[in-house]
């Protein structure tokens, strides 16, 4: 795997000025393919495995990588990995010829530049390679650049991590850590222009949003030099949820029901302010040492009163989308996050989401017709009151589900409360439970 050599992407000895491109596949005919199809305008080097590509990385640095996702022994996956933990700043673009919708939104929103299918469509390649050049060429698609700099009042410390929305630094003023998030520009002026626009106009109102459950948002601008737009928020020494549930780590019964109560504290403050998540998953979801919820990532939030988005042509992420949000975002409200809060809980307590699919379609497909397996029956030590809320938040039909997510809250508080008072299991919790609603049968 590419290895933390110092090395600045880009530099070459070449007198032509042309940029490096590193094609890795396994197949043969495709390299070759590539060769021929990217050598007019690029210095084309060719890897057949990560392993080979690892060793090309750490001898020299190259401007764009270009890699297929499956490949033996070490996928383009791992590789992509390993590229975003060392040289974040250089654009990977996926090839396959297996697409899944799902994989394609997955890797973009983690970093990826690109995601294209076999066979090449070199117009397409060769285009989305020149945007990643141009993209990668300013300032602020490079973090390496302003570490150890000044950016607008802010000392940069060091990267910690680029994703498909921008580019996040650990910036320092006054004694005080903060995390610097610089929106990616799009390439498209006009574009550019009506999402800084949108920015700016929601970002007023988020600054407002003062939770000790939610990430502090302080400062929207943009910069002068480049009209790059920049979020200054606080900064959170944890991990995100999806790195508990990846790792199965050892949470009880109360730490786990904290959490989710903690979400949900969360998202009823949003929704009293008329504001939509619309992105509720783990990886958004921001926990401390001490298990506090730190809720994140409003980049396409909507606030009602404005009818605006704040951005992304993907309202949400597949397996955490109510089935509503498949059809248009315009249709969603509160309780297409409850759905989304459902899903989240029930992966928490039973390790598995409750809708699966191979591909977007299958994907789907599960979520707005298929019942997911009972809880209870994946983890009997689940509460059947549990079990009943997250059947509840997870109603195909949004009128059958909680209405707000105080009411979530409400049931929660109702069990923690009898269990506190050492009163005998389950009775009074479940009468006053299924008194608060008429279930469906949600279950297979």
């Amino acid at each position: 795997m590419p290895e933390n050599t110092n090395k600045t992407p880009g530099v070459r000895n070449s007198i032509d000025g042309k940029p490096w491109i590193l094609a890795v596949d396994d197949d043969e005919i495709t390299r070759k393919i590539l060769q021929h199809g990217l050598s007019v305008k690029y210095h084309v080097e060719l890897a057949s495995s990560a392993h080979e590509a690892a060793d090309k990385l750490n001898a020299s640095a190259f401007d764009v990588i270009i890699c297929d996702i499956v490949m033996p022994e070490i996928s383009g996956k791992e590789l992509f990995a390993e590229c975003q933990e060392i040289i974040p700043d250089v654009p990977f673009i996926f090839l396959t010829g297996e697409p899944k919708f799902s994989d394609a939104i997955n890797y973009i929103k983690d970093g990826a530049f690109y995601y294209l299918t076999k066979p090449v469509d070199f117009p397409l390649l060769l285009s989305v390679i020149n945007k990643a050049l141009e993209e990668k060429n300013e300032i602020f698609n490079s973090p390496e650049s302003l570490i150890n700099s000044d950016f607008n009042g802010y000392r940069i410390i060091k990267s910690l991590g680029t994703g498909n929305s921008g580019t996040v630094l650990l910036g320092e003023r006054d004694g005080n850590s903060y995390a610097v998030k610089i929106l990616r520009k799009d390439l498209d002026p006009e574009n550019n222009e009506m999402r800084l626009k949108r920015f700016m106009q929601e970002s007023e109102i988020l600054k407002q949003i003062n939770h000790p459950n939610i990430v502090k948002l302080f400062e929207f601008n943009h910069d002068d030099k480049s009209k790059a737009p920049y979020i200054i928020m606080e900064f959170v020494s944890g991990k995100p949820l999806s790195a508990y549930i990846k790792e199965k780590a050892e949470l009880s019964f109360e730490q786990k029901l904290n959490i989710i109560k903690q979400i949900a504290n969360a998202l009823d403050y949003v929704h009293q302010c008329r504001i939509l998540h619309r992105d509720i998953k783990p990886e958004n979801i921001l926990i401390t040492e001490n298990l506090t919820v730190k809720l994140t990532d409003f980049g396409i939030c909507k606030v009602s009163d404005s009818g605006l988005t704040m951005t992304g042509d993907v309202m949400g992420s597949p397996a955490y989308m109510s089935p509503e949000s498949f059809d248009s975002a315009k249709g969603m409200d509160p309780r297409s996050d409850i759905f989304s809060l459902g899903v989240i809980c029930y992966e928490l307590f039973t390790d598995v989401k409750p809708f699966q699919g191979d591909s977007f379609y299958q994907l789907l497909e599960s979520v707005r017709d298929k019942k997911p397996e009972a809880p209870r029956k994946i983890n009997p030590l689940i509460p059947s009151w549990l079990q009943d809320v997250m059947g509840k938040m997870l109603d195909k039909n949004p009128d059958k589900r909680f209405v707000a997510v105080s009411e979530v809250m409400k049931a929660i508080s109702i069990y923690i409360n009898e269990a506190n008072s050492n009163a005998k299991a389950g009775s009074i919790t479940t009468r006053i439970l299924k008194s608060m609603f008429i279930m469906n049968n949600v279950w297979k």
